[in-house]
């Protein structure tokens, strides 16, 4: 708390007022929300008695040779200072540019890049009245379509979303979908033409890497027109302008910091990158492109407290038929069989590590009679043979397809059960799968005749 005051503290003594009166009249103003949409004009929010709010579109100039996105607000009581910033810097530049107007300006390249791939823009905000007189907005920008004309057939999803996806040394994109039940779909425009490929029968993805989708938003008064080849073989068509807009506002006289932290990242977009397939370059299913950045190098303690050692049952159905055919190759005379298969999942951050002899005691906790630990065979994977021979190997196969490949802990051990004229064991081995923390128990029996 106290280095986020004094990092808030250093960003403020940097602010600088600035005034640059205008004679343009007020833009006119209707009622909005704090997420915006396409029909939305201008986002409000409120503090006390202090309302804030912004015109949703942003618009490019050219100032001092440079593009630059400009975004414009307006306060309910005379200004005396603002400055924009990300955590623990300075960014972007503001202008208060009459008593209770300002602007924020964007730079083309990083900073627009920064701020679209979904960066939220933090504003210090300073009031000569009003209670707080001093608070701080935040606003996200991002690409959004609008201005929809055409053709029903083709819908074009307002929405286009910074995804991560691996891509040489770039792993942001921009993405957005439009849907519409034909066999090809062109997208024409000046530049800034996004790469189209086709998901299923009705739907489509757009994907710009950044010099594109900036080619995309300035000027947004030049569309991109959207043909489909529909069923019947006709054409359809459709254009729609693509801009930046302001999306969320929300304002706070808290620690900005506190209020809206930005280095979480969510457990289930954690748990979606870890369950994609080995060699998965795109991550658009996971989650927006930095709630996965933060997650792509985080581990699980990262996100959740360390949990005692308990065995969750999961369902081992699948793993039916693999036991059954193994249990046909058993002999008469000399026999193996297994009678059940149980399935568990350890907690995803345990407290201590998972070992052999811990989870022999939770069995042993529940109930089950094992032999002791230390009478059993401890081994690995290369150990596990289950018969040495094309039954086994298909009995291994259907347990890594249910638990996951890699290293495997295992232990062994057999308790002597009553058998007239033979010699007979209750056999119990358990595999424990570290890289996805699966525990699977076998129950079986073995035996030859006297």
């Amino acid at each position: 708390m106290m280095l986020r005051n004094l990092a808030l503290a250093c960003l403020l003594a940097f602010g600088a007022t600035a005034c640059n009166p205008t004679l343009d009249t007020e833009p006119a103003e209707e009622l909005g929300t704090t997420t915006g949409a396409a029909a939305v004009t201008r986002l409000y929010s409120a503090i006390g008695d202090n309302e804030l709010s912004f015109e949703t579109l942003g618009t490019f100039e050219e100032r001092n040779g440079e593009r630059v996105l400009v975004l414009r607000a307006t306060s309910n009581r005379y200004l005396e200072n603002v400055f924009s910033f990300v955590p623990d810097d300075i960014f972007g530049e503001t202008n208060i540019i009459s008593e209770r107007r300002f602007e924020v300006v964007l730079r083309e390249g990083h900073e627009l890049n920064t701020v679209l791939s979904g960066l939220p823009l933090f504003i210090s905000v300073d009031t000569f009245t009003g209670t707080p007189n001093r608070y701080y907005a935040r606003i996200v920008v991002a690409p959004r379509f609008f201005d929809f004309r055409g053709s029903s057939a083709l819908f074009i999803d307002e929405k286009v979303d910074p995804v991560y996806v691996r891509n040489g040394a770039d792993v942001l994109v921009y993405r957005g979908k439009v849907d519409v039940a034909a066999s090809a779909l062109s997208v024409t425009a000046p530049d800034g033409v996004p790469v189209v490929s086709p998901v299923d029968a009705d739907t489509f993805r757009l994907d710009w890497q950044y010099p594109a989708v900036y080619q995309a938003v300035d000027p947004h008064t030049v569309p991109l027109t959207f043909s489909a080849t529909l069923a019947d073989g006709t054409t359809a068509q459709k254009t729609a302008r693509l801009v930046a807009r302001v999306t969320e506002l929300a304002v706070t006289d808290g620690d900005p910091y506190e209020v809206w932290p930005s280095d979480v990242c969510p457990l289930a977009v954690y748990n979606c990158i870890h369950s994609q397939p080995a060699g998965t370059t795109d991550f658009g299913v996971c989650g927006a492109y930095r709630e996965v950045s933060r997650c792509m190098y985080a581990t699980t303690c990262d996100l959740i407290p360390p949990q005692p050692l308990s065995l969750t049952q999961l369902d081992a159905s699948s793993l039916e038929p693999a036991r059954v055919a193994w249990n046909a190759g058993s002999g008469a005379y000399s026999w193996s069989v297994i009678n059940t298969i149980n399935a568990y999942s350890t907690p995803q951050c345990p407290a201590a590590p998972v070992t052999l002899q811990a989870l022999w005691q939770q069995f042993s906790d529940m109930g089950l009679y094992l032999p002791d630990f230390e009478w059993g065979q401890v081994t690995d994977r290369g150990g596990l043979t289950f018969g040495g021979d094309t039954r086994g190997a298909a009995l291994m196969s259907a347990l890594d397809d249910f638990a996951g490949t890699g290293p495997i802990q295992a232990w062994m051990g057999s308790n002597e059960i009553p058998c007239h004229n033979c010699h007979a064991f209750e056999d119990f081995t358990l595999l424990y799968y570290p890289n996805t923390r699966k525990v699977l128990l076998l129950v079986g029996e073995s035996g030859y005749d006297s």
